[in-house]
């Protein structure tokens, strides 16, 4: 009894330790949360210009001409990144990544891995793997895209392949993240975007502006998807911790109930035992 006792202490102590680690690891994913939805909300007004001015190049059929190569859907190989956390402990948000990965992907695509979890993936799939980056901890900074736009820019321009794609879990709320496959070349007009009267004039020609603005389309389109999935990563390691927090404290209240029955359990067969030798005692004499 003595022994299981004992057992039973250090069960509850470990049960504790690992309700704390799991708070302070909630605690650190809630503030890097917000601290991403604070820079989406700054980087959302110009990602949207810069969205809108070439989605208005692409859908007017006057302004379309000469720039039907940024748009043209076809048939051949594909670049696709795929951008998951560094480090685990975020519940299944790899596991569904890497089902919309297998889905989407085929045998001839190329496959650019950003984080260690990706990486790790995507050579026990077997991808056709071109580069691997790290995601780091860190939130995201513009200058940390730039090695890998450059790969999509050189094969899209270079026409070494048809379509450019990220791979990302996109943000929609603190308890909701969804694996999701974002298209970023060749840029699809905005369908619901309405023609107005306004006549523009381009110098040298819209081609020659839709060019200019490629190289911050890809730069939105890529920041956007990487806050998307630092502030699901931390989302999921959050509510992850807190239920690791919640199992670990009710297994160290079930374990100190089990803990005091069998304390008192002891104590009533010590006075017991203490009784019996005291009549015995009385009864010899």
């Amino acid at each position: 009894m003595a022994q299981n006792l004992q057992q039973l202490k250090k069960r509850i102590k470990t049960s504790n330790n690992i309700a704390q680690i799991a708070k302070a690891m909630e605690m650190i994913s809630a503030s890097k949360i917000r601290k991403a939805q604070d820079s989406v909300e700054k980087h959302n007004p110009y990602a949207k210009k810069i969205k809108y001015m070439v989605q208005r190049i692409l859908t007017d059929k006057d302004l379309h001409d000469g720039a039907k190569k940024f748009s043209k859907e076809k048939e051949g190989k594909r670049l696709v990144y795929i951008i998951s956390p560094d480090k685990g402990l975020a519940g299944g948000l790899v596991v569904n990544l890497f089902k919309k990965a297998n889905s989407y992907l085929k045998s001839e695509d190329y496959v650019v891995v950003v984080g260690k979890k990706a990486s790790t993936e995507a050579t026990r799939y077997g991808y056709n793997v071109l580069a691997s980056f790290p995601m780091g901890t860190s939130f995201p900074k513009y200058d940390d895209l730039y090695p890998m736009i450059d790969i999509a820019k050189k094969f899209y321009l270079a026409r070494e392949v048809v379509k450019v794609s990220i791979i990302y879990t996109e943000f929609k709320n603190m308890l909701i993240q969804e694996s999701v496959v974002e298209e970023v070349f060749p840029v699809k007009p905005d369908k619901n975007f309405k023609i107005t009267d306004i006549d523009y004039i381009f110098e040298p020609s819209s081609r020659h502006v839709l060019e200019d603005l490629l190289p911050f389309y890809f730069e939105v389109e890529f920041y956007s998807a990487f806050m998307n999935a630092y502030a699901s990563e931390q989302a999921a390691r959050m509510i992850a911790m807190r239920n690791a927090k919640d199992n670990a404290n009710d297994i160290s209240a079930s374990l100190t109930n089990v803990y005091n029955k069998s304390r008192q359990e002891k104590i009533t067969s010590e006075i017991l035992d203490l009784a019996n030798g005291q009549q015995g005692m009385e009864n010899g004499k």
